[in-house]
């Protein structure tokens, strides 16, 4: 891949909206997974940090609809316009906000929050230092009891099995004759454009993967306490909760 390729990746997926269209079974399931972890609780404010195209609405619009405040924000200004049409499709449009955000800069006051998810963001963060301070600016703005959702890459994440997955779970979801036309028009796509891509990214270090230990390390450096955890994505991520019991 050219450094060119590598700069604009995530901006042109959002744009040309080949970032929904390509995304696979399995990263979907991985958030199916994340909002069945959210709290029954009425009028809760959930901040969806990295949030790129606001695809984790689609699984809380039953919980928006009951009052759940969704925020989403993402380093990249390109994806947002996506975020408020997916509002507006799923009539929540009195119910989210979105805006551009670096997660290493505080975005909310302190005890605001009752939610934060960090599905597949923290993980861009190379340096040890920020990536530590961005897990510290979110366990400050969570309420006390509050809950962080993260999912990042393991050291076993491999774009075939990811691949392989989400066909399953396409023929399991819908029919044999989507899974095949998934995996021939589109899943070729997927891995060549974009999980090869950041299957080099990991490789090379430039992007961060994790063992169970590691993770828990960094949430409770950061002040939250462990819990819930499962492997997810064709067992190539980590899907973990951070407790924030006190303060």
């Amino acid at each position: 891949m050219s450094g060119w390729y590598e700069k604009y990746y995530w901006r042109i997926g959002f744009i040309s909206q080949l970032y929904d269209l390509l995304t696979p079974e399995s990263y979907l399931e991985s958030m199916r997974k994340v909002a069945a972890l959210l709290p029954d609780k009425q009028g809760q404010k959930v901040w969806d940090a990295g949030c790129g195209t606001g695809l984790l609405m689609s699984f809380l619009k039953n919980a928006m609809k009951k009052g759940m405040i969704y925020y989403g924000s993402d380093l990249l200004f390109a994806g947002l316009s996506q975020v408020r049409m997916r509002a507006k499709e799923l009539r929540c449009f009195d119910r989210f906000a979105c805006f551009q955000n670096d997660i290493l800069t505080p975005a909310f006051k302190e005890k605001s929050l009752d939610v934060i998810v960090a599905h597949f963001s923290i993980y861009t963060i190379p340096d040890n230092v920020k990536r530590t301070q961005a897990l510290k600016n979110m366990y400050h703005v969570l309420k006390s009891g509050g809950l962080l959702i993260v999912c990042c890459p393991s050291e076993n994440y491999d774009a075939d099995k990811i691949i392989e997955e989400s066909c399953e779970l396409v023929v399991a979801r819908k029919s044999p004759l989507e899974a095949g036309i998934k995996r021939f028009l589109f899943y070729s796509f997927t891995k060549r454009l974009g999980l090869n891509f950041i299957q080099k990214q990991l490789k090379s270090g430039k992007w961060i993967t994790y063992t169970q230990e590691k993770l828990i390390e960094e949430l409770r450096g950061a002040g939250f306490e462990t819990g819930h955890s499962e492997t997810v994505y064709a067992g190539g991520a980590y899907l973990m909760c951070g407790h924030k019991v006190s303060g």
